[in-house]
């Protein structure tokens, strides 16, 4: 056995991330420094693993350029369990606040913070002053009205009082992770910054998944808009682009300082990044890891196999889970083709990866030795929120989700097409219809020439809520779908989004 150390990658956030997010940390960090008045809030949106933390760390750095700023790093996460998730973040900008190196600032910020802290509570409604302890003991007009200025009047003028004392300068907390927190944790934070802290002096940064938020919105208030929500709350939008990545040195720029084993692998994991994982910077830690494992077991055993055929599986089984079962399924059950279940029409990127790690086929055997192998590392995961991967298949999954679908679109009044199987139109959205094909369910407006065009497609096995959302707000679906076909095609956009 080789008594050779394996590199393991740790998923942790870069301090100083490249592939880009130096320059959109210091165009964030500028527009936080230079927005005027300093009451706004910016939001950056990215998905699972994106690099919302790293590029929030590339924020933080530029911010602490500027002796005018004072950077305040929040992990809501951390605090999931506490009671008022406001309180602990009060307290990091609390304990910040020497950082000012203002003696007098610094004791009006502690004052004004305690304040708040002593008279408002966070319930699972909006953030209100609670002036109950202040009652115990009242017993007479005077002292009641004490008790009712020091729970409702005094914190606002305390915080009011802070803003004239900052003067030019501003308090900008960078919260992180709010999206794993439970969605009263979500929205109660969300609240307290919007209705307590939404005053002069005080810029927010809130990194997290926008579709988590949303639906931690509509989970909290069922009958309201997530979106509208949102986009009264956060005044700065910015989504995680793709990385920008370079073969030679997108692994250094990824994770600095480490190495990979040879040229080769920085090849294949070049290839499984861009064309598999969508270059998203967590994925593509998780299958260095399971990738180099798997080497050192396929070694260790004396498995003949192509490295390049390892990395293809366990890139399948990270991005594409659900197909991913239906090919083991299909070599256990020895298919004479258990790869043809990879060529979709519908999944174009499927197909282009399939093409690129599994042409020309691979022997029975060696795909047969290597699907082992790759369940040894990890078992497709529960991707949508429903249905656990390992128990269903890819198609079980889109079987499932077109039922449910088929039964909103009825529910809202839509119709079949008499003319054409699987499309669905309503009578008050004559410029829209939905399409259910294969694997996506199609979003479509019709076009100037009377042509209809796409304007949002979504995966049946991946994004279930998101498609039934579109189909319960007509207005969301209008805005939607006119702005996707938009981007590509003259459409009817006045009729299409009223």
């Amino acid at each position: 056995m080789s008594s050779e150390l394996l590199p393991i990658v740790a998923d942790t956030p870069s301090e100083r991330p490249g592939m880009g997010f130096g320059a959109y940390g210091e165009a964030i960090a500028a527009a936080i420094r230079g927005g005027r008045p300093a009451q706004f809030t910016v939001g950056i949106y990215g998905s699972w693993g994106s690099g919302k933390s790293s590029l929030l760390n590339a924020v933080r750095v530029e911010l602490a350029k500027d002796p005018g700023v004072l950077a305040v790093p929040f992990d809501a996460w951390r605090y999931e369990r506490a009671d008022h998730i406001v309180v602990p973040m009060l307290n990091a900008i609390y304990n910040a606040s020497p950082e000012l190196n203002d003696r007098k600032l610094t004791e009006k910020v502690r004052s004004a913070l305690a304040s708040v802290v002593r008279s408002v509570t966070i319930s699972l409604g909006p953030v209100k002053f609670d002036p109950g302890a202040a009652f115990v003991s009242v017993g007479d007009d005077e002292r009641y009205a004490d008790a009712l200025n020091s729970a409702y009047v005094r914190p606002y003028q305390d915080l009011h009082a802070l803003t004239g004392a900052l003067g030019d300068r501003r308090i900008v907390v960078l919260v992180d992770d709010l999206d794993r927190c439970s969605p009263d944790k979500v929205v109660s934070l969300l609240e307290a910054i919007n209705l307590v802290l939404d005053v002069p002096g005080f810029v927010f940064v809130l990194a997290l998944d926008y579709d988590v938020l949303v639906r931690a919105v509509t989970a909290k208030y069922p009958h309201a808009s997530g979106h509208v929500f949102i986009e009264k709350m956060v005044q700065v939008p910015f989504r995680v682009p793709r990385l920008d990545i370079r073969p030679e040195v997108f692994l250094d720029e990824l994770v600095p300082g480490w190495r990979p084993p040879d040229d080769d692998f920085s090849a294949i994991a070049y290839d499984v990044a861009t064309l598999g994982l969508a270059v998203n910077p967590r994925q593509v830690k998780r299958f260095i890891n399971s990738f180099l494992l798997l080497l050192r077991i396929a070694g260790v055993r004396a498995i003949t196999a192509s490295p390049r055929l390892i990395a293809g599986l366990v890139g399948l089984q990270l991005r594409w889970p659900a197909e991913y079962q239906d090919v083991a399924n299909a070599v256990y059950a020895e298919d004479n083709d258990p790869l043809a279940v990879l060529q979709s029409t519908d999944q174009p990127e499927l197909g282009r990866y399939a093409t690129a790690f599994f042409k020309p086929a691979p022997r029975g055997e060696e795909l047969r030795a290597v699907m082992h192998l790759t369940e040894t590392v990890a078992q497709p995961e529960a991707f949508n929120g429903f249905y656990p991967a390992e128990t269903v298949s890819a198609q079980e999954l889109r079987d499932v989700a077109t039922a449910e679908i088929r039964a909103a679109l009825v529910s809202k009044g839509f119709t079949e097409s008499a003319r054409a199987a699987g499309i669905y139109v309503h009578r008050d959205l004559p410029y829209h219809r939905v399409r259910i094909a294969k694997t996506v369910v199609r979003f479509e407006v019709k076009d100037t020439t009377g042509r209809w065009v796409l304007g949002v497609s979504i995966w049946l096995s991946k994004a279930l809520p998101e498609a039934i959302e579109l189909i319960d707000d007509f207005p969301k679906l209008r805005r939607v779908t006119s702005a996707g076909a938009s981007a590509t095609h003259s459409t009817i956009a006045q009729e299409a989004m009223t």
